[in-house]
């Protein structure tokens, strides 16, 4: 691998591990395994470092930076983006029409920041290697947020190491937004900004926090009896996904649909129909506005959000979304410091998504400064992948960031 690159791309290298040094002395036991460079587009090269946490193989992540190939004084900020719960740092890379440069993380990059990304322990986990017992998934009892939360320091000392005097915000999609506001409530002044994209963990909904209390109590009898993960849910979703791009128009297989749904139908019903679940926590909860019968969504590109779930992984930590529940439910363990953070808040809001939670958090960030956008006939990831995405959402954030860089 190190012969083909180039002398900029090693002392990037050897900044890197530099850094894991300095990072070792404090944690004991990340290391950085693996590290590689490749160029992705004309303009862009990406890094991507594998992570060992202790001595299971199993408790590994991954570390990406996405950045233009040009001269370091360019950069303008840093954005670290933190992954939804069914996916890693590739829901940022996927582009319209399979084009990296029409990616959430290349718009970003191209505009002179340093995109640094990470991906769960559960990536490249592949379907049924738990239930088989080819891998052992055990470590697996103990991935909630304070697990994300204690990779995420890791990134940050790295971010501090190879992009100093660079501001830092935080943020992402969904579980990435959750996991963002662990991050900033544990680490207030580390970042400059938070990028919340539809998901918290904080709701004063009497209703919301009695179901989350049921999904919370649930998941902590499951892991009391030994039931760690899920590895049924991510990838039915993704088979749904695929019949749909690979045979649109054929009837469904798939059991509890009405006679003669085609399998694009149920891919728009599971889209657009609102379910309580989990990963569902609020009344009134769907991923997508639209309807299954006039066999369309209303504001996202459905190829996009197909060929994100393309990438989906395989695995959910129970741990994690027990967090997540019990947080809704009124745990402050990780919302109990927001009101310390200090910096810019950037909040894209949907009304059939996370909705009024969002502004209830905004309402925990006394210190910091929040700019809020909500779109109530919005689904929970209609503005991300919407069909006008780049003014909707891009375009908004990336003034966003403009300011909070140049304060």
């Amino acid at each position: 691998m190190f012969n083909k690159l180039n002398s900029r791309q090693l002392v990037l290298i050897g900044i890197w591990l530099m850094a894991l040094w300095t990072s070792a002395a404090a944690t004991e036991t990340y290391r950085i395994v693996r590290t590689e460079t490749t160029a992705i587009t004309a303009h862009l090269k990406r890094t991507v470092a594998t992570v060992q946490v202790g001595g299971n193989p199993l408790n590994r992540f991954l570390i990406h930076r996405v950045a233009k190939n040009a001269p370091s004084q360019s950069l303008r900020g840093v954005i670290l983006l933190l992954p939804p719960l069914g996916s890693g740092f590739q829901n940022y890379e996927v582009g319209e029409n399979n084009d990296y440069n029409n990616s959430f993380a290349a718009f970003f990059a191209e505009r002179n920041f340093a995109v640094w990304g990470y991906s769960q322990r559960v990536q490249g986990l592949a379907a049924g290697a738990c239930e088989s017992g080819s891998v052992d998934c055990a470590p697996m009892a103990d991935w909630g947020l304070q697990t994300i939360v204690d990779d995420v320091a890791f990134a940050r000392r790295l971010i501090g190491q190879v992009d100093p005097g660079r501001k830092v915000i935080v943020g992402g999609l969904s579980h990435g937004s959750i996991a963002a506001l662990a991050v900033i409530n544990a680490a207030p002044q580390a970042y400059a900004g938070a990028l919340l994209i539809d998901g918290t963990l904080y709701d004063t909904d009497p209703q919301v926090r009695a179901i989350n209390q049921g999904f919370c109590q649930q998941f902590d009898a499951l892991l009391a009896q030994g039931v760690f993960y899920d590895g049924q849910q991510l990838p039915g979703f993704k088979l749904v996904a695929q019949l749909a791009t690979i045979a649109p128009n054929d009837p469904s297989p798939l059991p509890g649909f009405p006679p003669g749904f085609t399998n694009h139908q149920v891919f728009v019903a599971l889209m657009s129909t609102p379910q309580i679940s989990p990963a569902s926590p609020r009344p009134d909860f769907f991923l997508a506005a639209g309807d299954a019968l006039q066999d369309r969504l209303f504001f996202a590109n459905d190829a996009l959000v197909r060929a994100n779930a393309a990438q989906f992984v395989d695995y959910i930590a129970l741990r994690t979304l027990r967090d997540i529940n019990c947080g809704l439910a009124g745990d402050r363990t990780f919302t109990g410091r927001l009101g310390q953070f200090r910096g810019a808040v950037y909040i894209n809001a949907s009304g059939h998504g996370f909705g009024s939670a969002m502004l209830d958090t905004a309402a925990l960030l006394t210190g910091a400064r929040v700019t809020t956008d909500f779109s109530a006939p919005f689904g929970h990831v209609d503005a991300y992948f919407a069909v006008d995405h780049r003014q909707r959402l891009e375009q908004p954030i990336l003034a966003w960031l403009e300011g909070v860089v140049a304060r």
